[in-house]
């Protein structure tokens, strides 16, 4: 199923405008808390053979966005319908046969690492 999981540093945040432009896509979002970034991509998504594991991490402190299954078109059209609703930024990424393993929290950093690493 067409997914994003959604996690928001800010608690008091309401993602509202963001899971609504996802949600008017046809998109499942799973809102990530920050008791779960410790859980592989894999599991949050609801795949088989990614079992729920014991201990926590260190939240992430950006917004984060991970798309599971979503086509190209889809995603593309998500894109600019963020972009025109003036959604706050969020590192995204799309879910992998590589990342689907790595916990939510791995994910964030490696994503934050990079968009540091290209001047963001």
């Amino acid at each position: 199923m067409e997914t994003v999981l959604y996690y928001e540093p800010l608690p008091l945040l309401a993602p509202a405008a963001l899971a609504g432009v996802l949600q008017r896509r046809g998109l499942r979002v799973v809102r990530v808390t920050r008791d779960q970034v410790g859980q592989s991509v894999g599991h949050l998504a609801g795949y088989q053979g990614f079992e729920a594991k014991a201990g926590t991490e260190t939240p992430p402190q950006d917004r984060v966005l991970v798309f599971c299954e979503v086509p190209e078109t889809t995603l593309d059209a998500v894109l600019e319908d963020l972009k025109a609703a003036g959604a706050p930024p969020a590192l995204k990424a799309i879910l992998t046969g590589t990342n689907a393993s790595w916990s939510f929290a791995r994910l964030a950093r490696e994503l934050a690492r990079e968009h540091r690493t290209m001047g963001g």
